[in-house]
């Protein structure tokens, strides 16, 4: 239902703290919160919840990635993405993406636990402009079979762009992104890890540009005290911010 994602995104927009945790406490499969307290690690439900979908996911992506289906590995990547406001701590791009490389690891014994290592199904974005290759910074792919080699599959329409992997130098693996780096992207769902409320990257802005990437389902996984820091604090009142919402 995406009346319900579209009154979360109207009550954000409007600045109204109390019409966005009414849309977040309405029982509704479009926006789902899953409340966290920010003086403790996430709770363990809240990872289950979060491992689950990513497990779901790879069940999709890994068999068409390993049989050379380009098309449907990317349709499957771009069906869920995992949002962080932070790059670094424990509810950042790094540290989240190192725990889903360890989810998979321990699922799949064909998925490699080092960091640098690739492999069919794996996620990538690309961290510079790539001109030979016509790649750009923030674009993302999948990793895919091609006979005894590899290939990443680039989202290009319907025909993914292909690139041998040996030649797609900056890129890094992409289990989790910052929601600096979705702008400009939509997917079927999101889940969003908020930062606590006393972060200065807990901004209207950055909620807002994070339930607007969801076409259907948003999963929130954060405190009430960072909601409403959310919606009191505007970007671009905060001095520097626009600096370290840089990816």
């Amino acid at each position: 239902d995406q009346g319900q994602l579209t009154t979360l995104a109207s009550a954000l927009n409007a600045g109204s703290a109390e019409d966005v945790l009414a849309a977040l406490r309405e029982t509704d499969s479009a926006v789902r919160w899953i409340e966290v307290d920010d003086e403790q690690p996430i709770p363990e439900h809240a990872v289950a919840a979060l491992r689950t979908r990513v497990l779901d996911l790879a069940g999709d992506l890994l068999p068409a990635a390993r049989s050379g289906d380009a098309v449907a590995a990317v349709a499957a990547l771009e069906r869920h993405r995992l949002l962080c406001a932070h790059r670094r701590g424990p509810r950042g791009v790094r540290f989240w993406t190192a725990q889903v490389r360890q989810w998979l690891a321990d699922l799949d014994a064909e998925i490699p636990r080092g960091f640098a290592d690739r492999y069919a199904g794996l996620p990538l974005i690309v961290t510079a402009n790539d001109y030979e290759n016509q790649l750009w910074n923030g674009d993302t792919a999948v990793v895919v079979a091609r006979g005894d080699d590899l290939v990443a599959a680039f989202s290009r329409g319907a025909s993914p762009l292909e690139v041998p992997i040996g030649r797609v130098g900056h890129a890094v693996p992409m289990h989790a992104i910052t929601v600096h780096r979705s702008q400009g992207s939509e997917f079927d769902e999101v889940t969003v890890l908020l930062p606590v409320a006393s972060s200065p990257l807990a901004t209207r802005e950055m909620l807002y540009t994070a339930v607007t990437r969801a076409r259907r389902q948003v999963t929130l996984i954060g405190s009430e005290a960072a909601v409403r820091s959310c919606v009191a604090r505007q970007a671009q009142r905060a001095t520097g911010l626009g600096r370290r919402l840089q990816p």
